[in-house]
């Protein structure tokens, strides 16, 4: 005996029909529809803005990897213009890395989370990069730390997991963390400060399942600052965790 199935239609459920054919004693059955709702379409928000030099706040021409998180799956890679302009559109209510790089500069890593727009339903970010010293470098905008300690505030979480991400991704890829503090203060206090942060950024992907020969780490001090001007938005430059490739 043959049963027939009834396709229903609606505007917000779509029917897949899974035909299952068992012959039992000659007898052929055919068994069911399954519903299954509907997903709604993702809105997009318009993200924007420059990659500018640090020094100059001249353009630069750069590019921006953007990954959305957890998984770090890389969804998109853009180059800006010659005048520094960068446009890019994101799934809102969504978390994603950036990458900021241009060649002879230090890569900046950041995270975006897709909620905070402006009145026009837009966020504006704009990344300044300073000239690098040679090798490989990220700096992480988003490491902070409890003020005057070694203790790394909850809201840097998401940066470090993507940080612990890239490297289970690349499983070769060995780094070097290197601590910063800014130049005022006692020069001894503020290397171990320095060596205090960075062990604590080491701790924290070694809780990730980041094997510790992978991670070589230098404590600096202030002895290698951004910029000395005397404010407070310098000092804050000045202090820093930057993360070194070693190799790939």
């Amino acid at each position: 005996m043959r049963y027939s199935i009834q396709r229903t239609f609606s505007m917000l459920f779509c029917t897949i029909l899974l035909v299952a054919r068992v012959n039992i004693n000659a007898q052929e059955f055919i068994l069911f529809n399954v519903e299954e709702e509907q997903q709604p379409k993702d809105e997009m928000v318009l993200v924007y803005g420059h990659i500018l030099d640090a020094t100059s706040n001249e353009p630069i021409d750069g590019y921006i990897n953007f990954e959305k998180m957890p998984r770090a799956n890389t969804v998109g890679h853009i180059s800006n213009g010659s005048d520094g302009r960068y446009k890019l559109h994101m799934i809102e209510n969504k978390k994603y890395t950036m990458q900021v790089a241009a060649e002879g500069y230090v890569t900046v890593y950041d995270v975006v989370e897709i909620e905070d727009t402006d009145d026009d339903g837009q966020i504006k970010r704009d990344y300044l990069l300073t000239k690098s010293e040679g090798g490989n470098i990220l700096r992480m905008n988003n490491l902070l730390f409890e003020l005057g300690q070694a203790e790394i505030l909850e809201s840097s979480y998401d940066e470090l997991d993507g940080l612990a991400q890239m490297l289970h991704n690349s499983p070769r890829m060995k780094i070097q963390l290197e601590g910063h503090t800014d130049y005022r203060g006692n020069p001894d206090r503020n290397v171990k400060l320095s060596q205090d942060r960075v062990l604590a950024v080491r701790d924290y992907l070694i809780r990730k399942d980041i094997k510790k020969r992978r991670i070589k780490y230098k404590a600096y001090g202030g002895a290698h600052p951004i910029t000395t001007e005397n404010t407070e938005e310098a000092r804050l430059k000045n202090r820093r965790v930057e993360v070194r490739i070693l190799s790939k």
